[in-house]
């Protein structure tokens, strides 16, 4: 093989480890962009009756972490063109991005941080490996589609679409809120469009409650950080004012609700 076919052969295998590496970073772009419009919207979706909270910049912050590291790490996966050293470094470097972010978000001390970082390195690399090696597969059909034309070719992107899709609405359906979580939105809810509830006495006592009367608000909702069986339930209001109230709810037993806390802006 003379120098100039040697040039070729390796500027051909270039191109398509390029087209390969472009075609699975815009399969994590896209998927990144699903899940955070999934996670960010999705109760607002089924629940429309109800006045959801949306923080826009955290939003943002999302769209961005998810879309365009989702992009990077997933370009990885196409590395090499057998696959599983690209599909190695994919998932080993989303592991390493998910526990970083997590320790960076979570309270811990730093001691702390490093044993649980290096103690779950090995199961969410395992994890993440099939996600890696699903993002190489999408891209490898997408160069190949490249060879095709009409509706052949249109039938692969379409169905890696559909792919990316599912794939990026999943995480959306594990944080719609649950039976519980909405039962407690409800009542505070329904506590200040005026419905006469046996706990709405303890809210109008609240600091601050009676000069937001009337005023528009939005809701959010968490686990209960008091206790196993309640939602922390937040009603924001435009001027920044909050309050917090625990809604309780044993199975079985009528919901209660706890004092609630205000926070001014």
């Amino acid at each position: 093989m003379d120098f100039m076919t040697t040039q070729g052969f390796f500027t051909k295998n270039n191109s398509v480890r390029n087209q390969r590496m472009f075609f699975a970073a815009l399969s994590g772009f896209f998927t990144g962009t699903v899940v955070t419009l999934a996670t960010s919207f999705i109760n607002t979706w089924f629940f429309p009756d109800l006045p959801l909270y949306l923080n826009w910049s955290s939003v943002l912050v999302a769209w961005v972490m998810w879309a365009f590291l989702g992009g990077l790490l997933a370009g990885l996966s196409a590395l090499s063109a057998e696959g599983w050293a690209g599909v190695f470094v994919s998932a080993l470097s989303m592991a390493v991005a998910v526990l970083v972010i997590n320790s960076i978000q979570g309270s811990e001390s730093m001691m702390v941080s490093l044993v649980a970082f290096f103690g779950l390195l090995l199961p969410f690399f395992a994890m993440l490996f099939p996600l890696a090696a699903l993002f190489y597969w999408l891209a490898k059909r997408s160069v190949e589609a490249l060879s095709l034309s009409g509706w052949p070719r249109g039938r692969v992107f379409l169905v890696n679409a559909l792919i990316v899709l599912v794939l990026g609405a999943l995480p959306g359906w594990y944080v719609k809120m649950d039976q519980r979580a909405e039962q407690g939105v409800r009542i505070i809810h329904n506590i200040l469009q005026g419905a006469p509830m046996e706990f709405k006495e303890d809210l109008s006592k609240t600091s601050g409650f009676l000069e937001h009367q009337g005023q528009s608000y939005a809701l959010s909702q968490v686990d209960s950080s008091y206790s196993t069986v309640g939602v922390d339930v937040t009603v924001h209001y435009e001027d920044g004012y909050t309050i917090m109230c625990t809604v309780v709810l044993y199975p079985g037993q009528e919901p209660s609700v706890s004092p609630c806390k205000a926070q001014t802006p």
